[in-house]
């Protein structure tokens, strides 16, 4: 029974920390995954014996030696993606294993704690939270509201995997009626009040892309009918956006467009500086804040800002033939994946399977308006990319020792 809790202390306390990104703290001074991973491994091992990601782990490097060592000088950046990604290949691989329990468990933890991060934002709407938040994250609260996070940017990525889950997950194991009806409101609310506009479209992307694979021509009826309650609904969301003291989407999205804040304009120069500098900038010797310090359109008094579009900053470092092959590279298995879950979609045993990949998708969309992603240590998203993987292999073991192993 001690061994049982144990465990589970050591896996929550690796999944809590890196899903909300907690590196080095004034606590541990060696990176906090390292800390919960070297028990796990070492007490809770598996009987598996081959390491099943070195490819990842080398497209991962490979990567990162060109976009953070050679391309920015950045030697923490480059270092910190090479254990948190290592970390998780050593996780799946080693301690959950063909082990459906643990996986599940895992995933149940993953998605906790991004729940208990979103109630949190709910809080912080009526109360300061910032110190607690703080504790929570293990770092300064720069922006609220917000969960778990430090900024309502990395509370997105949070959310963006959150929000289609619940709505996936209620419709692929067969939930009451009710209880869908409650996680799809659940899901709007935080998405209404977290005050990310790509979460919202990241969340009726994938949605929807579920919808039509599933419910094939009836999605039709169904989207007639969230339009429907949406119009209805209408006069009901204009009072939130008449109040300006309240902190919502409408209200954000109001407050930008005054400020004329437009990521097209902002993707939009990023492209050209691409055409300007087509072999990518580390092989002209520049940085970013080379480039765009004549910029206006990148800058926000004395900062530097960039894009907020991971993957064409990504390209705009390595270049568009070295970027999109790396790109491929890292998304390519992962891909082959999601498809094959959505081809399967109504088969119960990818369920799991399923729900993971829309989380995946919603999360990676999320990265054209932001900078986090694969690459950026982002712990939902490599939490999801390596839980998809892992998953797939268990699905090829024999069902009898996946359950009792």
């Amino acid at each position: 029974m001690t061994k049982k809790i144990m465990f589970l202390f050591l896996l929550f306390g690796y999944v809590y920390a890196t899903t909300f990104n907690i590196f080095m703290t004034g606590v541990f001074r060696i990176p906090a995954p390292v800390v919960f991973l070297a028990p796990l491994i070492y007490f809770y091992r598996t009987e598996i014996t081959h390491f099943s990601y070195g490819k990842e782990l080398m497209v991962i490097f490979v990567a990162a030696l060109f976009f953070y060592l050679i391309g920015q000088a950045d030697i923490t950046g480059f270092f910190a993606l090479l254990i948190v990604a290592g970390c998780f290949a050593l996780l799946f691989n080693y301690v959950i294993g063909t082990n459906l329990k643990r996986m599940n468990i895992a995933i149940g933890f993953f998605f906790g704690v991004l729940l208990l991060s979103g109630l949190i934002m709910f809080i912080d709407h009526q109360y300061n939270m910032a110190p607690i938040r703080s504790l929570l994250a293990q770092e300064d609260v720069l922006q609220s509201p917000a969960g778990i996070s430090s900024t309502i940017f990395t509370f997105g990525y949070q959310m963006a995997a959150l929000t289609p889950f619940m709505v996936v997950n209620a419709v692929l194991f067969k939930r009451s009626w009710l209880l869908n009806l409650l996680l799809f409101g659940l899901s709007l609310c935080l998405i209404f009040f977290g005050m990310q506009r790509s979460v919202l479209v990241a969340f009726i992307v994938v949605v929807g892309l579920f919808f039509l694979s599933y419910y094939k021509f009836k999605s039709i009826l169904l989207f007639g009918l969230l339009a429907g309650v949406f119009f209805i609904a209408q006069s009901s969301l204009e009072q939130f956006s008449g109040d300006k003291k309240q902190q919502n989407i409408l209200n954000k999205s109001a407050e930008n467009a005054k400020g004329k804040e437009e990521r097209g304009d902002l993707m939009g120069e990023n492209i050209q500086i691409i055409a300007d500098y087509p072999f990518g900038l580390l092989f002209y010797g520049k940085t970013w804040n080379d480039v765009v310090q004549h910029n206006f359109v990148y800058k926000k008094g004395p900062v530097v800002i960039t894009s907020h579009n991971a993957y064409l900053m990504f390209i705009t470092y390595l270049g568009p033939l070295l970027g999109f092959i790396l790109l491929i590279l890292l998304y390519h298995k992962v891909g082959k994946v999601i498809f094959y879950a959505f081809l399967h979609v109504k088969d119960k045993k990818n369920a799991l399977l399923v729900c993971l990949s829309c989380s995946f998708i919603a999360i990676s969309i999320n990265s054209f308006f932001h900078n986090e992603w694969l690459l950026a240590t982002s712990g939902p998203t490599l939490f999801l990319y390596f839980a998809i993987l892992q998953l797939s292999k268990i699905k090829m073991e024999d069902p009898i020792l996946i359950q009792y192993n």
